[in-house]
């Protein structure tokens, strides 16, 4: 598990495009302790940890996962959305439907109709 921080940490600063030293001086940190850090010599700070977590808003699969982890849990978290915007859309026909229901749907139809012209 720990033995994931280095890789994914030279993960995240790359996803951002960021130089070890751009890295650095975005953390308050010099380059040689970003580049032990990735060089997997020295671990960081708990303090310093925690800039690391909040610059990259990360989880903490994010940090110490393996890459597949990573991945499950993007995953999973992108399955969730979708099944947010389901429950919306399901919400919205229902809502819809009871209007069909409530009112005359062929005044509705002409109603859109008329709009048209």
């Amino acid at each position: 598990m720990i033995e994931n921080f280095a890789p994914n940490l030279i993960r995240l600063r790359k996803q951002k495009g960021l130089s070890q030293k751009e890295l650095a001086q975005e953390l308050g940190l010099n380059k040689q302790s970003i580049s032990e850090i990735e060089n997997g010599r020295r671990f960081p700070t708990f303090t310093n940890l925690k800039k690391i977590a909040k610059y990259f808003n990360a989880t903490p699969t994010q940090l110490f996962g393996t890459s597949q982890q990573i991945e499950l849990e993007r995953v999973m978290l992108q399955t969730d959305e979708y099944s947010r915007k389901a429950e919306k859309i399901l919400s919205a026909v229902s809502a819809f439907e009871n209007f069909v229901k409530k009112y005359d749907y062929q005044k509705i139809i002409e109603f859109g109709f008329s709009l048209k012209e």
